[in-house]
């Protein structure tokens, strides 16, 4: 279904992605060329008069001032276009010195776009909610947006994508299999997402008499307080000494039943478990729930690598699964931090594997995920 026109949201989309292609193409600029850098230079002690003034700088990005009134109106647009955050004029503030050093960057390189150019923007930026360039400036004006402020965007941002092109045109090749694999995703799907803590019973033999009398206590947990406090206390889990806590957001759709519905529908606060894992027994609570968009779990592939410690949940292997998690940060370093934690293994023991996301077997999916 296509946007009314009245839906503006939308638009908010061109904010977050030249912003962020700008953050990354200045990152990526010689150094040289940002020798100025970014100054804030901090004024004396407003008057009443001049705290009232709109047009009184608040803070220089390289000299060039950033002023109330300035910040007033990307305020009012970032709220036009759904993008303010939650702090609006912080957020307005970050983006008017982003597009300050854009604009000083690109002058310096010798950039310039034409009437023409910001005129084509600004129909390509009012078409993704349907409008046409003149009704998104109608419209703005009614929120009290001036429609230099809109062009002043509009110019800015086509300054910037004509610069990134001319300077990095050349160097981004983009090929046919990655072009067609884009295509396969088939966009943003919703997708549930929840934060939550867990806990680990071991359930080897040699603790079920101590599993028959923890598990009933931990049935009768009903706060994220008294799961913590059990999780510092008896959780095998790395997440134990944090009281259990996965501080990322999770997808569900990427976690095997009965585990990925339960998480999926259970209230917050409530108790998900005891739950069979292979060499433990879980619970898990639900902190929070949110929806957002994802990638299709079919459309997504996973290059990850394996090694099998002999020895099972031993304390020594426990001890060992403990450094690597803490040792290794990428695909890359982890065989060598394995292999020499691990002396006995042969040097053909961390497996590579490559597979989409359905095809992981269960109990690895879930220690992926």
């Amino acid at each position: 279904m296509r946007p009314a026109k009245a839906c503006l949201p939308p638009l908010a989309r061109l904010v977050s992605t030249p912003l962020a292609l700008a953050r990354r193409a200045l990152a990526a600029l010689p150094r040289a060329a940002l020798v100025a850098a970014l100054a804030l230079t901090g004024l004396p002690p407003a008057t009443p008069a001049a705290a009232q003034s709109l047009f009184a700088a608040v803070l220089y990005v390289n000299d060039e001032p950033i002023t109330n009134y300035q910040i007033t109106q990307k305020m009012r647009f970032l709220e036009f276009i759904g993008a303010a955050g939650e702090d609006p004029r912080a957020t307005a503030i970050d983006r008017l010195i982003e597009e300050r050093l854009m604009q000083q960057e690109a002058r310096r390189l010798g950039g310039r776009v034409t009437p023409d150019m910001v005129a084509a923007g600004l129909t390509e930026f009012a078409a993704r909610a349907e409008l046409t360039g003149d009704e998104l400036i109608a419209r703005a004006g009614e929120a009290g947006i001036d429609a230099e402020t809109i062009r002043d965007f509009i110019r800015i941002g086509v300054l910037w994508r004509e610069l990134v092109r001319q300077v990095y045109g050349a160097q981004v090749t983009v090929s046919e299999a990655q072009v067609d694999q884009a295509r396969s995703v088939e966009g943003v799907q919703p997708a549930v997402e929840v934060l939550i803590s867990e806990l680990y019973l071991p359930s080897d033999p040699q603790f079920a008499e101590a599993l028959e009398r923890i598990i009933p206590q931990i049935q009768r947990i009903r706060s994220e307080t008294e799961f913590a406090n059990a999780a510092r206390q008896v959780s095998a889990a790395p997440t134990g000494a944090a009281g259990g806590r996965v501080d990322r957001w999770i997808d569900v759709a990427g976690i095997p039943a009965p585990l990925g519905p339960a998480l999926a529908s259970a209230p917050i606060g409530s108790l998900i478990g005891p739950l069979d894992q292979p060499g433990s027994v879980a619970f898990f609570m639900v902190r929070a729930r949110r929806d957002s968009r994802a990638v299709p779990p079919a459309s997504i592939e996973l290059d990850y690598r394996r090694v099998a410690l002999p020895g099972g949940r031993s304390e020594a292997n426990l001890a060992r699964v403990a450094q690597l998690r803490d040792l290794s940060d990428s695909c890359a370093d982890f065989p060598g931090h394995a292999l020499r934690l691990a002396p006995e293994l042969p040097a053909n023991a961390v497996a590579s594997l490559q597979t989409r996301l359905p095809q992981v077997p269960g109990a690895e999916r879930s220690e992926l995920e």
